[in-house]
């Protein structure tokens, strides 16, 4: 941190991104990503708060540097060299989709034993922006990651973290705007690489994302 304001309830933060950052703005602080600030001096340490949210950002995406803002009740303060540090959690950035639509591949942990019966992922899809009337979310498998090689796996265990759930191969579907089975252990995966693809889709815009988890 090099310097800090208040107005109107609005703290703004003079910052350089030490660590986490780099040229790419997709990875720069993000508008709605949880923040924590400590170490400031100015009127008794008023800007050290943990946890806050963003609320405006304006970065050079080249050097790193530029300003952070967040709420915070409180007098105005004129902008004033301090100090201190503040950390801003990952921001999950969602991908435009549109039927056919594929997420990367993600690469499954394999270790000595690839026979181990243990293997599972846990997979999760949020969408954002326009919700789509009708949609159906399928997570393929392969041993390589070329598009023409992955194949649609089936929840056949029907587990997850609420219970037990339908036996199907979708991982989210939409109808008439409900979605439904958003989250599903899958078990036993044969494939190294694993992707979520919008295998059907009807109505949404410009605006439909969707974010899909994978931990496994």
């Amino acid at each position: 941190m090099t310097s800090v304001s208040l107005s109107a309830n609005v703290a703004t933060l003079g910052v350089t991104i030490r660590s986490g950052g780099g040229p790419s703005p997709n990875i720069l602080p993000t508008v709605g990503a949880k923040m924590g600030v400590q170490g400031t001096q100015t009127n008794d340490g008023i800007f050290s708060v943990d946890p806050t949210t963003v609320t405006a950002v304006d970065f050079n995406a080249a050097t790193g540097s530029g300003t952070i803002s967040f709420t915070l009740d409180g007098s105005d303060v004129a902008l004033i060299a301090d100090v201190g540090f503040l950390v801003v959690q990952p921001y999950e950035t969602p991908d435009i989709v549109e039927e056919g639509s594929a997420s990367a591949p993600y690469s499954l942990w394999y270790g000595a034993d690839e026979a181990d019966n243990s293997r599972c992922a846990f997979a999760e899809a949020k969408w954002t922006g326009t919700m789509p009337t009708t949609a159906t979310v399928v997570p393929e498998v392969s041993n390589y990651p070329d598009d023409g090689r992955f194949k649609v796996v089936e929840n056949a265990y029907g587990t997850s973290p609420d219970g037990t759930v339908a036996a199907r191969d979708a991982l989210a579907m939409v109808a008439d705007g409900a979605v439904t089975q958003s989250g599903t252990n899958y078990q036993f995966l044969i494939g190294k690489f694993v992707r979520a693809k919008v295998l059907s889709m009807t109505g949404g815009d410009d605006t439909t994302g969707l974010v899909v988890t994978i931990f496994g």
